[in-house]
């Protein structure tokens, strides 16, 4: 499309200017304009490219690292100690915000969880 249009404005300067060293002059200027900003969009578009290519490999990084994160949480298994109030045998109990009793397994009564706030716990 630039080069229809570039063409275009040679070809009507060509019909409108009488004398054939100023369009010359006139071609030579467009043209050494056309170059200079044809150098200046590829340099930028060069800076963005690199800068695109380094922020994916950041990326890829902080993913891979984070995936390697995840797996590890994954792993970590959050007990809690509770003792049975029937019969007070001690066990430990997988924390689980949707369980909220569970069976002794010595006296096999239903005891009542209470997780409460972690955070109040700190």
């Amino acid at each position: 499309m630039i080069c229809k249009k570039y063409n275009e404005i040679l070809k009507n300067l060509e019909e409108k200017l009488e004398n054939k060293n100023d369009f010359t002059l006139v071609k030579s200027a467009l043209s050494d304009l056309t170059v200079l900003y044809t150098d200046e969009l590829t340099k930028l578009s060069d800076s963005y490219n690199s800068k695109i290519t380094k922020f994916e490999t950041r990326l890829n990084n902080l993913e891979s690292k984070f995936q390697d994160t995840n797996i590890e949480i994954e792993n970590i298994n959050l007990s809690e100690k509770i003792s049975c109030p029937y019969c007070n045998f001690d066990f430990l109990v997988e924390y689980d915000d949707s369980n909220h009793e569970i069976t002794c397994p010595k006296c096999n009564n239903l005891i009542e969880l209470d997780w409460g706030d972690f955070e109040d716990d700190m």
